[in-house]
């Protein structure tokens, strides 16, 4: 676990925020090639590359850089979003919580054996035909993708279940597991920080309402419900990871901060009850980086601010 300090990160952004972003960005990208160029070095024992992590964790921005940093190695690859395996909404009897509230973050809201077989077959050289859904209707469109790989070629596949058995169970001996996290602390003060999974919310609540047409009060309604769902859904499959990323970027609530205020201040309560009393506290702390044009094309800060 890392940890920051608000003044410091404050200070930083004051003073030279062009150098402050740009040092962010070089550290993750030296990561990612990293990990990388052990990913094309084995392409032809594990082909397959498995991207997981909690929600807001920037598996889709990973999934992409990677692919990216192996086409430049000559090496092509193939995107599959685990999302596009939900099944549709009016398919099935949604699993509920012991609240009794939808659980929409249990793999069995999705067709986890589906893509268990769509996975084997890849290994085997074989064609499959990946569905396409629609966060906003929660349904399958009908449209469809043919995929097939070709030998060293590398499948990249990101969700929040990519590590589950069912999935890994098949080809445990040819997949890659990276599990993907905010693994940093900001310290506020000596009473109070903001842990990792309240930064994930931050992200979440920016790119939920940006993206998936979904107000801050319903991200807050469903947090502990998510959060509840990575305990029981991912963290059991984070020790069959060969490799483990922490995405935060030192700058980005500077950034987000500045953008959820406005949009959190009338539910100050309900953030509370749900577990966010520290990212209400922080709310009008972080010093704003408004210079959007400081943050590269390719950075993960895209995935919630567009």
């Amino acid at each position: 676990m890392f940890h920051l300090n608000l003044d410091e990160i404050n200070e930083r952004c004051r003073r030279d925020p062009a150098e402050f972003v740009a040092e962010c960005e070089q550290s993750y990208t030296n990561v990612i090639e990293s990990v990388a160029e052990r990913i094309c070095e084995g392409r032809f024992d594990r082909p397959i590359l498995l991207l997981n992590g909690p929600s807001s964790s920037g598996k889709t921005t990973t999934a992409s850089r990677i692919q990216e940093a192996a086409r430049r190695r000559g090496i092509r690859t193939h995107s599959i979003s685990m999302d596009d395996y939900y099944l549709s909404r009016n398919s099935y009897v949604v699993p509920k919580d012991e609240d009794g509230n939808n659980d929409l973050e249990s793999p069995l809201c999705m067709d986890l054996p589906m893509l268990s077989d769509h996975l084997a077959a890849l290994c085997e050289g074989k064609t499959i035909v990946v569905p396409k859904y629609d966060f906003m209707t929660h349904r399958r469109t009908g449209e469809s993708q043919e995929v097939r790989l070709g030998k060293g070629e590398i499948a990249v596949i990101e969700g929040i279940h990519a590590l589950n058995d069912v999935i890994t169970g098949k080809i445990q001996e040819r997949a890659t597991g990276i599990y993907m996290a905010v693994g940093t602390q900001v310290m506020l003060s000596n009473d109070w920080r903001l842990a990792p999974h309240e930064l994930r919310f931050i992200r979440r609540a920016i790119r939920d309402k940006n993206f998936r047409d979904a107000p801050t009060t319903e991200t807050i309604h469903m947090w502990r419900s998510v959060r509840r769902g990575e305990r029981l859904y991912i963290r059991p499959y984070i020790p069959s990871a060969t490799y483990i990323l922490n995405t935060y970027l030192p700058y980005e609530d500077c950034v987000l901060m500045n953008r959820l205020r406005e949009d959190a201040a009338p539910y100050v309560q309900e953030m509370t009850d749900a577990g966010l009393a520290s990212v209400v506290h922080a709310l009008d702390r972080f010093e704003p980086l408004e210079d959007l044009s400081l943050i590269p094309s390719q950075s993960i800060m895209h995935e919630f601010i567009g």
